[in-house]
């Protein structure tokens, strides 16, 4: 189960970073409901916030260090970690505007980009989610 959600964590990352890649090539600035990027800012903004089409660096960092810790040294808390950073993904993936879109208007280059990332972002929630106990209040 382990090296199956470091898969999945992988191929998702692998995406994140092309999606970072695409950004920066077109200067593609974040878009959410309440807050739009400046094209000028595209390169800070991966630091902060992310683009439209990839999360920002340090969840992608944070990503890729439990990806090896998760294959090296496998403990449930990663798995779980995992799971809830692929939970975190979800919400940030559809709050973007350009994924909306994507699905209603698809496009070559941007809908296979946002599928993939939230179904693998899916994925890894409910792989890295799935068996985890409840925690009960004592009494």
């Amino acid at each position: 189960m382990m090296k199956v959600l470091a898969s999945v964590s992988l191929v998702q990352l692998i995406v994140q970073l092309a999606g970072a890649r695409k950004a920066l090539r077109d200067q593609i600035p974040y878009d959410l409901p309440l807050m739009q990027g400046k094209t000028e800012n595209v390169t800070r903004d991966l630091w902060t916030i992310g683009s439209r089409l990839s999360a920002p660096a340090p969840l992608l960092a944070a990503q890729a260090a439990g990806i090896v810790l998760l294959l090296v040294r496998p403990r449930p808390w990663l798995r779980q970690a995992i799971g809830c950073l692929g939970a975190v993904y979800i919400p940030g993936i559809l709050s973007e505007r350009v994924t909306r879109e994507s699905f209603r208007h698809p496009n070559r280059e941007i809908t296979p980009l946002t599928a993939s990332a939230l179904g693998l972002s899916l994925a890894m929630a409910l792989l890295g989610l799935a068996g985890r106990k409840p925690r009960t209040s004592p009494g």
